[in-house]
């Protein structure tokens, strides 16, 4: 092949290389910039051609350049290739910084010198070097958190400021989210996005992107305007406040998903600028590895819980049955060291046996019924019923026990309610365990109002009792099992109102409690319509 053609196809070939090509003279002018050039500096040959190198030089680095260059026209090394150097800096004409790797060659000597320098912008490779390197350090973190709560607030320390300039994590409540961990690069939005949590759940609005996430299970990326678009689609006042406060120009919602079910969502928020598509990309990496990490973390919570559980039950169950078995021994022993015992002597005893080994049913049943509870295996048939049949009737069987304290029982019922949805023998269970539990509290000659009415879905059932009520604060752990107030001595095993809260629950109702102290106390919970 001619020396001019094979001239020709190299110089064509470097023309149009990806990677930017620049010849300079010996004063350091540039004679030669080529498309690649052009793309990754953003001149043109005709801009930049005849400007000194440096033009392409951050600043700073700009005296040692030169010096360098000088250096390397005076020694023997013809060439010194990519990966020989460290990383440079380059500077395109917006003022922007990349990294580089470049090789540089010369040609000829003294004043007719010709360096050519082959340079690629790193840019990309470094991004994803970092990024990975940022994966990886979550990641170890990551595993090393305990508990849900820790794990979420790690999340959002990490992806903020790297990521974002603020960041919600929701963990996945029912059909709705709950704020559980928040962060932002100024202090009093982070504040205002920690009150979201406060809010308790939420079932965000259709056109909120959470809806869509509860739906696809899909990325949400909000390119441009997301303040105002997240203020249309207010989810509360709390999270109305937060964002017109932070005005965030870009926002991406990500789903959490672990073991094929979604547990959380997770929202990044830019002030300035928009997340691209390699942004999405990672934060959807972030993602996984947040879903995987939180998933372990309430796999931990569960453990730790039924740990806890385990010695709370060992606790109730050598505390509660000490006194019954003690019963047991002591008065039979007495009967059998007692053989001339008058029958009606013998009789009382027999008696006090039989109340011990209820006392000791009574406890067996309700453990049963909180480990049900908890593997998901408390059954319940539901049929319709009158919600006047089933609070009299229920209430028959407690008469004796209001009677035996001189406390009067009372049944206040909305004439005409409509059928609701329950299985009777649980739900007099569950109605059992409340008033039962009014009847521990209330003082003798008080009353107790078992009511019931209407509302919208569903009949709302209450117990009020005139006793001493319960503290604000301790109102949260009321239906935790095993918890006793410090407002008495212990009395039963705790586990009344959690069995009484997973019946209704299983029934599709709620139950809460209402007190206030020296005021009495209001047990109430829903049941639907049939």
């Amino acid at each position: 092949m001619p020396d001019r053609i094979t001239h020709n196809i190299l110089a064509e070939i470097v023309e149009i290389a990806s990677d930017a090509v620049v010849c300079m003279d010996v004063t350091q002018h540039i004679t030669f910039f080529n498309k690649g050039a052009e793309a990754i500096f953003g001149w043109t040959a005709e801009e930049i051609i005849g400007q000194r190198i440096e033009t392409l030089i951050p600043e700073r680095y700009r005296g040692n350049h030169a010096s360098q260059v000088e250096e390397f026209g005076r020694s023997k090394v013809r060439a010194r290739g990519m990966g020989e150097r460290r990383e440079i800096a380059g500077v395109r004409k917006n003022g922007e910084e990349f990294p580089a790797e470049a090789a540089i060659s010369q040609i000829g000597q003294g004043d007719d010198i010709v360096f050519t320098v082959a340079l690629r912008d790193v840019t990309v490779r470094r991004r994803f070097e970092q990024r990975q390197q940022f994966l990886a350090e979550a990641g170890e973190k990551l595993a090393s958190s305990f508990g849900s709560s820790e794990t979420l607030n790690q999340v959002a320390r990490l992806a903020v400021p790297t990521m974002a300039d603020g960041c919600i994590l929701e963990s996945r409540v029912g059909n709705g989210f709950l704020a559980s961990a928040a962060a932002h690069v100024d202090p009093d939005i982070e504040e205002m996005l920690d009150e979201i949590s406060l809010t308790g759940a939420r079932n965000p609005p259709k056109d909120h992107p959470l809806a869509e996430i509860l739906n696809n299970r899909s990325p949400v990326l909000l390119k441009s305007n997301a303040a105002s678009r997240l203020v249309a689609a207010s989810a509360g006042p709390a999270y109305l406040k937060a964002m017109r406060a932070m005005n965030p120009e870009s926002a991406l919602f990500l789903p959490l998903v672990a073991r094929e079910q979604l547990i959380g969502a997770l929202t990044l928020f830019r002030t300035t600028g928009s997340f691209d598509r390699d942004d999405v990309e990672f934060a959807e990496d972030l993602a996984r590895l947040a879903a995987l990490a939180l998933d372990n973390a309430r796999l931990h919570d569960t453990v730790r819980a039924s740990l806890r559980a385990r010695d709370e039950m060992v606790g109730v169950v050598s505390h509660d049955l000490r006194n019954p078995v003690a019963a047991v021994k002591m008065l039979s022993r007495m009967m059998l060291r007692a053989p001339e015992m008058s029958e009606t002597e013998a009789r009382d005893n027999i008696e006090l046996i039989a109340q011990a080994a209820e006392q000791m049913d009574a406890l067996i049943r309700d453990l049963l019924d909180v480990n049900r509870l908890d593997g998901g295996k408390l059954v319940i048939s539901p049929v319709p019923v009158d919600p006047f049949v089933l609070l009299t009737d229920s209430l028959q069987t407690l008469r004796p026990l209001v009677e035996e304290k001189v406390i009067s029982l009372d049944l206040q019922i909305e004439a005409a309610l409509p059928k609701v949805l329950a299985d009777r023998e649980r739900i007099q269970q569950a109605l059992s365990n409340l008033v039962g539990n009014a009847i521990k509290f209330s003082p003798a000659g008080s009353k107790i109002v078992v009511g019931a009415r209407g509302d919208a879905d569903d009949v709302i059932i209450s117990v009020l009792d005139r006793g001493q009520g319960i503290a604000a604060e301790h109102l949260p752990r009321v239906f935790d099992r095993y918890w006793q107030s410090s407002r008495t001595d212990r009395q039963g095993a705790g586990l009344g109102l959690a069995i009484a809260k997973g019946i209704v629950e299983a029934h599709g109702g709620r139950i809460w409690i209402e007190s206030r102290p020296g005021e009495g106390t209001t047990a109430s919970f829903s049941l639907p319509l049939a």
